[in-house]
């Protein structure tokens, strides 16, 4: 989804319009100018009122001041021992000056998983601060945060809390308490960052525990039935046959060529929708009279994006986009216009919409072929390439009769640019020689579930 920077000059422009026009292909010269927190301190108490006799239990030897009483730690004192910071506990819980032994206090894992919350003697019973829950198995990209230490007092009653760290990470992701144990208070340390992969730190729609209200899902293998907004222009959902409006999925977002409609790819969605396998919902955009245009396109799929979103549960930091000739143009058109609002963009061939913005950063694959004028990577994902910061150089091209993609160098994390460049002419679904099977919706599933 990035925009194309449309730096091509007048000479290059005319070369591939004709070049277009006689081929009768829907494609353009103009491109894109573009593209724990720490754990709680524990609570100093002083340790309970020491008796005098009394054996310690797990809290480690008396000192000279006697033998501990209920829940009082040892040491020298004349009121029964004081504690010396009853048993604090750093990052592992050794304790200090008293031999009051805590064990990990609290020291949560990766996230947010905590560990026991150490030993505690009330009246000589050692207890557990209790298990906690993991944090919660990490999507692709959304690890969570570590959860900090939990301290624990010596030697009070019981009745304290130690509260775990808060880890983000699964679907949505699940947070760990630490259980309760005996002592004092020790408060858990905050919880980490949100991550942005595939399932982990999931952005929830408007439509999320609802039933669409309108919206009808397409037949699989054919491009219909049709949905309609603004009174007249028409596009195509389809969502998984077990859809699930409590779970948020990724949505892709498909643009016909020059001269097309909701058929070209709205029966397989760009050869897709048996690749998912029911994780994705499809939506197929289509131009008046098979023609894009820049601004009042970019209004028409803005209106289709808040209708999905606002009855279906799709997860909004996954939205993509993928275009075809005059189409990738168009997606680079949309993505230049909404930046932040599109997670990866994939443009076949593109060409020919005018006034592309600027790109911003976004995931981007781009191919061509070989045997078609014009365009070539410098063209058709540079600009991408440059927009997030990647390192910008010659890439191979394909072999006769074969393909390669290629990844570009130094681009950030979650960022990535890939050019495919295969040995045929204008089209999205291109196959090798001697093959009868495209390669190319296996490639772009691939780059997109990266993500």
């Amino acid at each position: 989804m990035s925009k194309m920077i449309l730096s091509v000059r007048s000479s290059f422009r005319y070369g591939l319009l004709v070049t277009c026009l006689v081929a009768g292909l829907g494609c353009s010269s103009d491109t894109t100018t573009t593209g724990r927190g720490t754990g709680g301190s524990s609570s100093s108490t002083s340790g309970g009122a020491g008796g005098s006799g009394g054996t310690s239990a797990s809290g480690g030897s008396s000192s000279a001041g006697g033998s501990l009483g209920s829940g009082g730690a040892g040491g020298t004192s004349d009121k029964g021992g004081s504690t010396a910071t009853g048993g604090n506990s750093a990052t592992g819980g050794s304790s200090a000056s008293v031999s009051t032994s805590t064990a990990t206090g609290g020291n949560s894992a990766t996230g947010g998983s905590t560990a026991g919350s150490g030993t505690d003697v009330d009246g000589g019973t050692v207890t557990t601060g209790g298990t906690s829950n993991t944090g919660g198995a990490t999507g692709l990209g959304g690890a969570g945060g570590s959860g900090g230490s939990t301290s624990k007092t010596g030697g009070t009653g019981a009745g304290g809390t130690g509260t775990g760290g808060t880890g983000t990470s699964g679907s949505g992701g699940s947070t760990s308490t630490g259980g309760t144990g005996a002592g004092g208070t020790g408060t858990g340390g905050s919880g980490g960052g949100t991550g942005t992969g595939a399932v982990g730190g999931a952005k929830p729609s408007e439509g999320c525990g609802k039933d669409p209200a309108t919206l009808k899902s397409a037949t699989v293998g054919q491009a219909s039935p049709v949905n309609t907004i603004s009174g007249s222009r028409q596009f195509l959902v389809r969502w998984p046959t077990n859809y699930d409006n409590s779970k948020p999925y990724p949505l892709h977002i498909g643009l016909h060529g020059h001269g097309g409609d909701l058929s070209e790819n709205g029966r397989d969605n760009f050869g897709l929708w048996s690749l998912s396998m029911n994780t994705v919902i499809f939506v197929t955009l289509a131009a008046v009279s098979g023609n894009w245009s820049g601004a009042a396109d970019l209004t028409y799929a803005d209106a289709v994006l808040k209708q999905v979103e606002s009855e279906l549960c799709i997860d909004t930091s996954r939205v993509m986009m993928e275009g075809f000739s005059q189409g990738a143009a168009m997606a680079w058109y949309i993505t230049g216009s909404r930046p932040g609002v599109y997670r990866a963009v994939v443009g076949h061939s593109g060409g020919g919409v005018s006034g592309i913005p600027a790109l911003s950063p976004v995931a981007y694959l781009g191919s061509l072929g070989t045997q078609e004028s014009g365009n070539g990577q410098n063209m058709q994902t540079d600009q991408f390439a440059k927009a997030n910061g990647c390192t910008i150089e010659n890439l191979p091209t394909a072999p006769q009769g074969g393909h390669i993609c290629t990844p570009y160098k130094g681009c950030p994390a979650g960022f990535p640019v890939v050019w495919c460049s295969y040995d045929g002419g204008h089209g999205f679904q291109p196959t090798d020689s001697g093959q009868s099977k495209t390669w190319m919706p296996a490639e772009v599933w691939s780059f997109l579930s990266s993500l």
